[in-house]
């Protein structure tokens, strides 16, 4: 089982964590999003090689030099770029946009050169999102915790991508992100947790761990009506295809290098 989406270095214990997953049957994608995350996300995988990652400068951090963030890409060449993306929630003026638009960009410019895929935040921002994926139409990606509707992930779609099925899909008042869920093409489908960031039903977002991915498709199959091994078998074969064949490789846990 993957987890195409979390942040064990936000927890108290990231090695820890993702020991913990992987010997409960739990690969994962450990996500950066600005040069702290990013180097602690590096560390990490210096720790075990083939450790899938993901590099990127997160919308809430876009005043951060980008320059930076992707000359380290261009050195470790992670698994994929992120956690890109937009943020319209709240108050954002022209000018922060444009810097987010300007960062988000620059990151896919170099997802195409690199040929490598991208996980994507966005909150109220389908549309701009949209817009700028059309304009690099070589980068696949993944919507990650998809919070929006599924007419509006449909051009999404239509251009490749994947969407990230998250905790929310757990919680029986989630009706809008349940809807959409229950829509999606099964073959377009990523679980993940965002771990420790959301939270599930009877668990609080600080509690919530990769090993939790399951409980999310769990919740993803009962909706869909179908065995919870067949939803796994078809996600992880959806994360090997946007993330490569041996993202879901838990590999031989005696090899680690210890702390």
């Amino acid at each position: 089982m993957f987890d195409s989406h979390c942040h064990p270095t936000d927890t108290d214990d990231a090695w820890d964590v993702v020991q913990q997953a992987y010997r409960a049957g739990v690969a994962l994608l450990c996500c950066g999003y600005n040069a702290d995350a990013n180097e602690q996300v590096r560390r990490l995988r210096a720790r075990w090689c083939t450790l899938p990652i993901a590099l990127g400068l997160h919308p809430w951090f876009a005043s951060e030099a980008i320059e930076p963030v992707l000359e380290l890409i261009e050195h470790e060449r992670p698994t994929a770029i992120g956690e890109v993306g937009l943020d319209l929630s709240g108050e954002v003026d022209e000018r922060a946009l444009a810097r987010q638009r300007e960062v988000l960009e620059a990151q896919l410019d170099l997802a195409a050169r690199l040929e490598l895929p991208v996980t994507a935040h966005s909150r109220r921002a389908a549309p701009a999102l949209l817009e700028v994926a059309r304009n690099h139409s070589r980068v696949r990606g993944a919507l990650h915790a998809y919070g929006g509707s599924f007419e509006q992930l449909v051009p999404f779609l239509r251009l490749g991508w994947f969407v990230g099925v998250g905790g929310a899909v757990t919680r029986p008042n989630a009706r809008r992100v349940r809807r959409c869920a229950s829509r999606v093409p099964l073959d377009r489908v990523l679980l993940e947790t965002d771990s420790p960031a959301i939270g599930m039903h009877g668990l609080e977002s600080n509690q919530v761990r990769p090993v939790h991915v399951r409980r999310v498709a769990e919740s993803l199959a009962e909706l869909r009506g179908v065995e919870v091994e067949s939803l796994v078998a078809q996600t992880d074969s959806n994360a090997r295809e946007l993330f490569g064949r041996d993202v879901t490789e838990l590999g031989d846990l005696d090899s680690w290098t210890t702390p």
